[in-house]
């Protein structure tokens, strides 16, 4: 393992421990230079994954501090199933397939003309620490894969994809919208009817260009936040 891998995973475990808690700051780069016996671009790209991953932030002149983790953070701009995801950022979590489905593409995604376009429909509830916190809706075309009969809780569709399949997965077009909660998601995840929700519709690609799946992803809005790693040159 690569030794800023190793020092973003001990940094990772104190601030899950609580040795670090909210607002705490967490050791210099010199700090963890001498720590760890590293280089400084070592030390500081350990610290850059936790920012990445939305546990910290650097706060220029003062140092680097521990966000508040009652949200969980889902990085937009990375395409990987929800399961590396999570296996990434050491989630506890789980997910329920709720149903696998012959369905159409709907016509929110604005895909082909006003013809149907055939799909599996692929409905699934993500747990964190035991509460439900989304509830995932995936089309699958069919004149891609043709049948999906059945899901094991432990694969995901990119596992499907990629390592059943032999499809290799190039890109995704994501779109954020915030909208009320519908009465599926007030019944699956036990909410309020004040509460909104982050809703991710993405469209996955091929590296040959066709389009394999369609997803809405809908988020508690209390729950969720994205915290993306910006460069201005």
């Amino acid at each position: 393992m690569n030794k800023y891998q190793i020092i973003h995973d001990e940094l990772l475990k104190e601030i899950n421990d609580g040795k670090y808690p909210n607002n705490a700051m967490l050791p210099s780069d010199f700090a963890l230079m001498n720590r760890y016996h590293v280089a400084r671009e070592t030390s500081r790209k350990a610290v850059a994954m936790l920012v990445d991953e939305g546990y910290v932030m650097r706060i220029k002149g003062r140092g680097t501090f521990v966000i508040n983790q009652n949200r969980y953070s889902f990085p937009i701009s990375h395409v990987e199933s929800y399961r590396e995801l999570a296996a990434r950022l050491k989630l506890d979590e789980r997910t329920q397939l709720l149903s696998i489905t012959d369905s159409e593409v709907p016509s929110v995604f604005e895909y082909g003309d006003d013809t149907a376009v055939p799909a599996t429909s692929v409905v699934r509830i993500r747990y964190l620490d035991n509460e439900p916190v989304i509830i995932d809706h995936d089309y699958v075309l069919k004149d891609v894969v043709p049948e999906i009969k059945k899901l094991s809780q432990s694969v995901s569709l990119f596992e499907l994809f990629e390592q059943q399949l032999g499809l290799v997965i190039s890109y995704a077009k994501k779109t954020i919208t915030v909208e009320p909660a519908n009465a599926t998601d007030r019944q699956l995840m036990g909410l309020a009817e004040s509460i909104p929700i982050v809703v991710i519709r993405s469209e996955t690609f091929l590296n040959d260009g066709r389009i394999i799946s369609f997803t809405e992803s809908r988020h508690r809005a209390d729950r969720f936040k994205s915290v993306e790693f910006s460069r201005r040159h």
